[in-house]
């Protein structure tokens, strides 16, 4: 890990990076993911995101309108909250072509009971920065 002096936080590897990631987002339960839409934020909350073959993957519906408003603007924010700290990533999402980090994440339980091998969605989420804040005023850049 290398820190970064003028962040007070530390360039990962992404193995280590994810792995933070994922084990705050299991300890909040759930997160929030924001899209654009015609200038206007659209938010909803997320359970599943898991990294396969080294990268961070969500997934949607085909039929619903995230996926349009990625296809549209790749753009993303996550944000996720336990009582005291909460986590902020920005990025960019690239649709996954690869059927086999598709049928990776069929084998989900909550992905296998909500979307079909026809409407399953699956993105990478390719991250800008990632910002873990806590209530007492700790602050870390993470990327």
């Amino acid at each position: 890990m290398k820190e970064i002096s003028n962040y007070g936080g530390y360039v990962m590897e992404n193995k280590e990076l994810n792995k933070k990631i994922l084990d705050f987002l299991s300890e909040a339960g759930f997160f929030f993911f924001a899209t654009t839409e015609d200038g206007m934020p659209r938010v909803r909350p997320l359970l599943y995101i898991e990294e396969i073959k080294d990268e961070l993957i969500i997934a949607i519906s085909t039929t619903k309108a995230m996926a349009k408003q990625i296809e549209a603007k790749p753009d993303f924010e996550i944000c996720a909250s336990t009582q005291e700290r909460w986590l902020r990533i920005k990025g960019k999402a690239q649709l996954v072509t690869d059927k086999e980090i598709i049928a990776k994440a069929m084998e989900h339980p909550i992905v296998k009971a909500t979307y079909t091998e026809e409407t399953i969605g699956a993105h990478y989420l390719v991250l800008d920065s990632v910002e873990y804040f806590t209530l007492t005023g700790e602050y870390s850049c993470w990327k």
